[in-house]
């Protein structure tokens, strides 16, 4: 159980990083298709949770149920909050608008619209100002 929980609060920060310094960064050849208006049903961003999920298939390979779960269950509710709701690809499912899921989609309109802060999806902090500014400043 503390496997889960750990694995399931960490995946925010890797979330973090990986959305700031690898798909802002060396990663962005795929991620620019999620920036831009997607011209069928699949952008190349949709590369990146193919990759991601290899982590948890090391974890269940090897035996590492609770974090394989963490891992998981925080990549179940990522896909949900942020392809269902935020950007309703899946037309079909209608999720509430919470004050919580309507502040996690104004956060995302923000970084899509600066390319900067916040890059967290379930608590969308932001973290560095200056890098928020300096994304805005090139509007």
């Amino acid at each position: 159980m503390i496997g889960f929980v750990v694995a399931f609060l960490g995946m925010e920060a890797v979330s973090y990083a990986m959305h700031r310094w690898v798909m802002h960064g060396v990663g962005w050849g795929w991620h620019r298709s999620h920036h831009e208006p997607r011209t069928g049903r699949f952008e190349k961003n949709d590369r990146f949770p193919i990759v991601f999920a290899s982590v948890a298939v090391v974890l269940f390979a090897t035996g590492r149920w609770g974090p394989a779960l963490g891992v998981t269950a925080y990549g179940a509710l990522y896909a949900t909050v942020h392809d269902v709701y935020i950007h309703r690809r899946v037309r079909s499912v209608r999720l509430p608008s919470t004050r919580y899921l309507r502040w996690l989609r104004e956060a995302h309109a923000d970084h899509h619209r600066s390319e900067g802060e916040p890059y967290g999806m379930l608590l969308p902090l932001v973290r560095d100002r200056s890098s928020a500014r300096s994304a805005r400043a090139r509007l």
